[in-house]
């Protein structure tokens, strides 16, 4: 076999194993609201070889890796992009249908309180206190803040937020039943902060990044008591958006 089709083959085996590993990295906890998932990831010294070939490498191999990487990634971005897209134009269409029958269905007026609400659900993450953004969750979600809060003073944490921003909200899946009970509406969150969880004590990062990272995030508002309240965060990996309204 040929130097440069040896080289094209190994590269074809790399990037295999390279798409496979992404599936079962470390993902690093982040210290936005709820535990959110970080973009860090953490991965063992693992190595490969194939074979008994040493030398230098073909550049050839580098070439194709590099080509047939960046082919895959701006494709599956591409097709993501495209998805929020149709997801976002089909969900305003039904917003605009909606509110002819139900008061809570005013689409300016959900937009700014979700929007406010990112950042009072975010402080209160940071404060370490649920009740100081009480009026924007719901009861459920509030109780599981509360818990997890515990949760991380008992293991001596706290939270680490700076430079907080919103990049977008953009609303992707509706539903309207009768009454309000069971309305839900879930947003697409792109968001950009430091946020870890640091030891009290020593004060080192024990969780999460201590870079700027940005993430996406799907948030799900359901109305209770007269107000749209945050429900649930899923983190982009967990869920595909064509699949939202079966999400419970």
């Amino acid at each position: 076999m040929s130097t440069q089709r040896r080289g094209i083959r190994n590269a074809v085996i790399l990037l295999c194993i390279i798409l496979v590993t992404s599936f079962f990295i470390t993902v690093k906890v982040s210290a936005r609201a709820g535990g959110g998932y970080g973009g860090g990831h953490s991965s063992g010294g693992s190595s490969y070889s194939h074979g008994t070939s040493t030398g230098r490498s073909n550049p050839m191999t580098t070439i194709v890796l590099l080509i047939a990487f960046g082919m895959i990634t701006g494709a599956g971005t591409f097709f993501y992009l495209y998805n929020v897209k149709r997801a976002n134009l089909k969900s305003r269409h039904a917003i605009s249908k909606f509110r002819k029958n139900g008061h809570n269905w005013e689409y300016e007026e959900i937009q700014k309180r979700v929007e406010k609400a990112y950042f009072e659900i975010q402080e209160c993450w940071k404060r370490e206190d649920p009740d100081y953004a009480a009026e924007y969750l719901s009861a459920s979600l509030l109780n599981e803040f509360k818990m997890k809060i515990e949760w991380m003073h008992v293991n001596n944490e706290q939270v680490v937020q700076e430079k907080v921003k919103l990049l977008e909200a953009v609303i992707v899946s509706v539903e309207d039943y009768e009454g309000t009970k069971l309305d839900r509406i879930w947003y697409l969150i792109h968001g950009k902060m430091i946020g870890y969880y640091k030891d009290k004590d020593t004060g080192k990062c024990v969780r999460g990044t201590t870079s700027n990272e940005a993430f996406y995030e799907y948030w799900c508002f359901i109305y209770e008591n007269g107000h749209w309240v945050l429900n649930k965060i899923k983190q982009k990996e967990e869920v595909n958006i064509d699949e939202l309204k079966d999400e419970k």
